[in-house]
């Protein structure tokens, strides 16, 4: 079931935005007349495998993902982003048996559910990339190695890498460029207590060097320009955020991070556009317990930079179609627990 929901979204968004704009720099330059963003929200009522002989409790204390539902969902978005009827279509037009694909993941703080990763290495793969050429990702080995990572490289399926390893050329990851052909970026949706939100944009960071990592994240409005890299921007086929439970709160004292079931998948090509609605996303939740809030806490910096100053991509919602889809049914009625 598909419904395009483009004149809904836009209203929200620009709403949203206006907390923002007057926070952001004037561009160095005038933009480019830029072309329209395709947004995909696509959605399921039920994520976890019902609890029972798949899924024992003592086994699954917080449930078990159902992994035919998150394939169907990232299948949807990537179909409906790229403007393709089959899943194999989408995906091969996408990439092609010849690539090597590199995963960029965000593990700072928390990353994508394994369920999502684990998906979208196998929808590369059907595509016709060997494992050996499908590459994860990100930063820092350390923060692989916290987020539960087998560094070892014992293990099979994919190769791991963390860019501080293999080092830097010109300020980008030598894995972006001496190990990959194309690209696809995936993060966990979720609010962030010095940026606003980390998403499409703020995961670029896991290309670049620590010390302008560092840099970028002192000064927000700045953020953007780890995803202006020519290279990277090349190489970046596609954006992917994990909304299964997107994070809206963390606790003072750390403990385990605020979420709830939004149930979701969301993929553009466009990171500004993919921010922007994500950032309403998450806004939509915080609004139920405080109707008149119009940002996020502190303000999302980077949007309107991102579009005026390094010209990557859609932060006017004028110009982001959004097309929120239910193929297994929905809208949900109650949520289910993580």
């Amino acid at each position: 079931m598909r419904s395009k929901r483009s004149a809904r979204w836009g209203a929200v968004v620009a709403a949203a935005a206006l907390c923002c704009a007057a926070a952001a720099p004037l561009g160095r330059c005038d933009p480019a007349a830029p072309e329209r963003s395709a947004v995909a929200v696509v959605r399921a009522e039920r994520i976890l495998v019902p609890e029972g002989i798949r899924a024992p409790a003592f086994l699954y204390p917080e449930g078990r993902v159902e992994y035919g539902v998150v394939e169907d969902l990232l299948d949807q978005a990537v179909m409906a982003t790229l403007g393709h009827d089959r899943a194999r279509d989408a995906w091969r037009a996408l990439i092609s048996p010849g690539d090597r694909v590199g995963i960029q993941i965000d593990v700072d703080g928390i990353e994508a559910h394994d369920a999502v990763l684990d998906v979208l290495v196998r929808r590369i793969a059907d595509a016709g990339v060997p494992l050996r050429n499908i590459i994860i990702y990100a930063g820092e080995e350390t923060a692989l190695f916290r987020a539960g990572f087998d560094l070892s490289g014992l293990a099979p399926g994919a190769t791991l890498m963390a860019s501080d390893d293999l080092g830097y050329r010109g300020g980008l990851s030598r894995i972006v460029l001496d190990h990959c052909t194309k690209v696809i970026s995936l993060s966990r949706l979720r609010v962030d207590p010095d940026l606003g939100m980390r998403g499409a944009l703020a995961t670029c960071l896991q290309s670049v060097p620590y010390a302008e990592r560092e840099h970028l994240e002192r000064d927000p409005a700045t953020l953007a320009e780890a995803a202006a890299n020519s290279a990277l921007r090349r190489m970046i086929v596609l954006h992917i955020f994990d909304a299964l439970w997107p994070i809206i709160g963390h606790p003072d004292g750390g403990g385990d991070p605020e979420t709830w079931q939004f149930g979701g998948v969301m993929a553009s090509t466009d990171p500004v556009a993919l921010d922007v609605v994500g950032r309403e996303v998450l806004l939509d939740k915080l609004r139920e317990e405080d109707p008149d809030r119009r940002c996020l806490e502190p303000p999302v910096l980077y949007l309107e930079p991102a579009t005026e100053v390094y010209r990557l991509g859609n932060s006017d919602a004028s110009l982001i179609d959004v097309t929120e889809l239910w193929p297994l049914g929905g809208p949900p009625e109650a949520p289910e627990t993580p």
